[in-house]
């Protein structure tokens, strides 16, 4: 009786200690997984539509057909580009909005003009630069003589000067001859009309101090009624 009671709290204590002292088909429940939550994709921010603005970069009068190559062009905010070698320029992806459109060359005043851009191309924009003030100084040595070409309001042999002026002022045409007989006639003209004329006959020089507008297009006659007559032309005015 004494060892009996002995073992008895022995194996009480080992079954305590056991994890599973009862039905041995008991089984720990697995953890539930936990689905991850989706990542929400981005809205694409919407591009905004950009356009072009295009056109043609010309002189001034009187020569306002004349196209101006190889200039910077620049819309506010924007980078710079140039014109190409026949005066044409474009500017690729303009936003809508209203700009301030800059040309810039050696040589001719710096201009600005508005543009707006509404939502489409803009073709056939127009930039007159003005050259920048200048005096023009031309010498000519020729002979005029019986037979030559007469000019504008004359039958007498005549040559003819064209001047062409983008800034106005004064203009000097001095002319010497070699004859001192020579039947000689100086005369400016300017929009198909006579403004001052000079007659000699007999010396050897004359010079006019004649006024020519911006934008005009004049033009020196030399006349001569007799012999051949060799004479120089000294030609200043602004450009």
């Amino acid at each position: 009786m004494v060892e009996v009671r002995r073992i008895v709290p022995v194996a009480v204590v080992a079954c305590a200690l056991l994890v599973g002292c009862g039905d041995s088909n008991e089984t720990t429940p697995a953890p539930t997984a936990v689905a991850p939550t989706p990542v929400p994709t981005p809205t694409p921010t919407p591009t905004a539509p950009t356009f072009s603005v295009s056109g043609t970069l010309f002189e001034t009068a009187p020569r306002a057909t004349q196209r101006v190559p190889e200039a910077e062009v620049q819309l506010s905010g924007g980078i710079a580009t140039g014109s190409a070698g026949d005066g044409t320029f474009t500017i690729p992806n303009v936003a809508s909005g209203t700009y301030t459109l800059r040309v810039a060359k050696s040589g001719y005043e710096t201009k600005s003009v508005p543009v707006t851009v509404s939502g489409a191309n803009v073709a056939g924009v127009q930039v007159n630069l003005m050259p920048v003030f200048r005096l023009v100084d031309r010498e000519i040595t020729t002979e005029l003589k019986p037979g030559d070409p007469s000019c504008a309001g004359t039958t007498r042999p005549c040559h003819s000067y064209p001047i062409m002026s983008h800034h106005g002022g004064e203009v000097r045409a001095f002319v010497a001859w070699n004859s001192t007989t020579a039947d000689f006639d100086f005369e400016f003209w300017c929009g198909g009309g006579l403004v001052e004329r000079r007659s000699v006959t007999g010396g050897t020089y004359d010079e006019i101090l004649p006024k020519i507008s911006a934008g005009q297009t004049c033009e020196v006659h030399v006349l001569h009624t007799g012999a051949q007559m060799r004479y120089t032309l000294y030609l200043t005015y602004p450009y």
